[in-house]
């Protein structure tokens, strides 16, 4: 201290020290108090250095999980199937009937002639079974419960009865 009672240089520092010390524990006690509390209430945690589910994940992974999240699994390997349509029914069979759409588990299949869509007909169950063979299964057991045959989609013949 001064000859006039005023603090000196290293006084000043010794108090400022002081201070310092004690808003850095006060700061740590409230931290602890709003760790604690935050824990108690089920709040958020903090991102840290270790890997957790906020993190950036894969594309390939995020894509699984959201399929699975809302069951897409199933609409997706038809999907599939339908864009490999001739590996999985055959080049014959391809060249005739097209997959039209898939929805509520039943494929639509369209034939190019009325013939075909008999023979699709007939040829359903074995053509069912080869398909839940090539996807995953749904909640059932099938992904493909039905496949209906549409006709062709306009008539091969004019008014007169011929092209």
């Amino acid at each position: 201290m001064s000859a006039e009672g005023e603090p000196t240089g290293i006084d000043l520092a010794r108090a400022a020290l002081a201070a310092a010390r004690k808003k850095a524990k006060e700061l740590e006690q409230d931290k602890a108090r709003r760790s604690a509390a935050g824990r108690r209430a089920g709040a958020q945690r903090r991102s840290g250095s270790r890997s957790d589910d906020r993190d950036p994940q894969p594309l390939q992974a995020t894509i699984g999980r959201l399929m699975s999240e809302h069951g897409w699994e199933a609409p997706v390997a038809v999907g599939g199937v339908i864009h490999n349509w001739p590996h999985v029914v055959g080049e014959r069979i391809a060249e005739h009937c097209v997959p039209v759409g898939f929805a509520d588990g039943v494929l639509t299949v369209q034939a190019d002639s009325p013939a075909w869509a008999v023979e699709l007909r007939h040829l359903s169950g074995a053509l069912l079974a080869k398909l839940n063979e090539s996807v995953p299964s749904g909640p059932d057991g099938r992904a493909v419960k039905r496949i209906a045959v549409l006709g062709p989609a306009k008539p091969r013949f004019g008014l007169n009865g011929f092209r």
